[in-house]
Formats: structure tokens, C-alpha cells, sequence
């Protein structure tokens, strides 16, 4: 994006974005690793990983807005169960992550995050397959990356992902109409979801009240893969997609999991 779009502007970023410190929820899950790497001058950003086997695939997972890696230690086990790595990109602001969180440089660091993590799977003779995972605000850089770069992303899954921004933004508050921002200037999620024909699972609450399920439903339909799968849950919310799910959401991803190139 450049420095001229709308969505550049800090009044904007500070609508969309909502960065935190880690919260003492409890003692750490075993094995966990924070890696702290240099994005660009000056910007240190956190890859928090999980290993699993040896040659299982990873994930790379891109969390929610107002969410730090550690928010999911509880769930780490379960994800090295699939089995798999499991990998938590941190944006800007967040946890011990340095920097300004913004729209500008929020693609360009899942780029940076993606290249580190295959340099340390490789490093630790773990040179896997990986899958971006996004969640409600990550669904843009897994998007991003699944669309820009098919040979090094093996598989795309999406949880509560927004398919065009300006609604989202309107929802926050944000006066998207007024302050001139189409679509064009947002991540694109619609439309980069159309270049990508890697395995795919979209996940999608009924009920979700922030990014209603019509948004799963465009992305459903603008996936090339010929097998995506839709998995919607009855009853669910934005935040309580995985509880309501139950065991399902894990089977759903280990599914896609046993879809990944051999």
C-alpha cells in the first residue's frame, strides 16, 4: 500500500488496530520458543513456536486482533497433535513486538515472518511443508501469502476471515465512504482469494456478529481449489468459534492436513 492511501493515515490504524502486552494467563505450555527477529531497522517482531515431529507440516498462524501468541499456549498441544509445528506470527505493538501497527506495513511483514520461519525449519532440519492460517484480522496476511507465493504455501486455512474491508470498516466506525477508501486500497482478501488453488478450509461461526458469515460465503466462492471446504458452525460467535466447535475444528484441519502434497 502506499504512503497516499487512506488507510495509511495513524487515525485510521488506531481503529483497526487494538495492540497489547502479553497477559500472565498461566505458566507457559511446554516446549514454547520465542524467536525475535528484525522485520526492518529498528522493528523487532516475535515467531513464537511449537515444535511438533520432525516431519510434520507446520503452521503458520496469524492471529485476531486484541490476541498476542501467547493467548494461544492452551491450544498448542492440540495443533502439535495433528500432528504439525506450530508456528504464531506477532504484529506490530503486540506482546514484545516493537513498532506501529498499520495497514502499510502489516502485508509486508507476514512476507518477513514466512521467510524466517522456513529459514528456522530448515536450520532445524525440519524443512516442511507450511500452511498460513489466518483468524478474523489474520485472514488477510494468510490470504496474502497463499495468493503471492502457491510454491512455498502449501495450504490456506481461513477462521473468521473478512472478505471486503470497507463494510468491516464501517462496522468499527471507521467513515470508510467518506473518507474515500474503496476496496482498492484495503487487503483484498476477495480477490486475492481467487489466485489461490492450494487446499483450503474456511471456518465460519453462523453467528458471527463482527464478520457476518456472508463474508465466508464470498471467499467460499472466489477459492480455486477444487476442494475447499466450508465448515460453518451452528450457534457459534466471533469468539467462541473453536468452544462451539468442539473437537470438529481440530478434525476439520487435520483433514486438510492429510490434503497437503505428499
Amino acid at each position: 500500500m502506499e504512503q497516499d492511501n487512506p488507510l495509511a493515515d495513524p487515525h485510521t490504524a488506531s481503529a483497526v488496530f487494538f495492540p497489547r502486552p502479553d497477559m500472565p494467563y498461566g505458566p507457559e505450555a511446554n516446549g514454547a520458543r520465542d524467536h525475535l527477529f528484525d522485520s526492518e531497522p529498528g522493528v523487532r517482531l516475535r515467531l513464537r513456536l511449537f515444535p511438533g515431529p520432525a516431519d510434520a507440516p507446520a503452521i503458520l498462524f496469524f492471529h485476531g486482533n486484541g490476541e498476542t501468541a501467547r493467548d494461544y499456549d492452551g491450544l498448542a498441544d492440540e495443533y502439535r497433535a495433528l500432528p504439525a509445528t506450530f508456528a504464531v506470527a506477532e504484529y506490530r505493538g503486540y506482546g514484545p513486538s516493537t513498532g506501529e501497527p498499520s495497514l502499510r506495513t502489516f502485508l509486508g511483514d507476514a512476507h518477513r515472518t514466512l521467510d524466517e520461519l522456513k529459514t528456522l525449519l530448515a536450520a532445524e532440519g525440519r524443512p516442511a511443508p507450511v500452511v498460513v492460517m489466518g483468524r478474523s484480522l489474520g485472514s488477510a496476511p494468510a490470504i496474502e501469502l497463499a495468493s503471492a507465493r502457491p510454491s512455498e504455501v502449501a495450504g490456506l486455512v481461513v477462521e473468521s476471515g473478512f472478505a471486503r474491508i470497507v463494510p468491516l470498516l464501517e462496522l468499527i466506525g471507521v467513515p470508510a465512504g467518506r473518507l474515500g477508501i474503496t476496496e482498492d486500497h484495503g487487503p483484498q482478501n476477495e480477490r486475492k482469494m481467487a489466485k489461490v488453488e492450494a487446499p483450503t478450509l474456511i471456518l465460519h461461526a453462523e453467528e458471527d456478529e463482527i464478520i457476518p458469515i456472508r463474508d465466508a460465503e464470498l471467499l467460499h466462492a472466489a477459492s480455486r481449489d477444487p476442494g475447499v471446504v466450508f465448515f460453518r458452525v451452528p450457534g457459534a460467535g466471533h469468539n467462541d468459534i473453536q468452544h462451539r466447535a468442539g473437537p470438529a475444528y481440530f478434525e476439520r484441519i487435520r483433514e486438510l492436513l492429510a490434503r497437503l502434497p505428499r
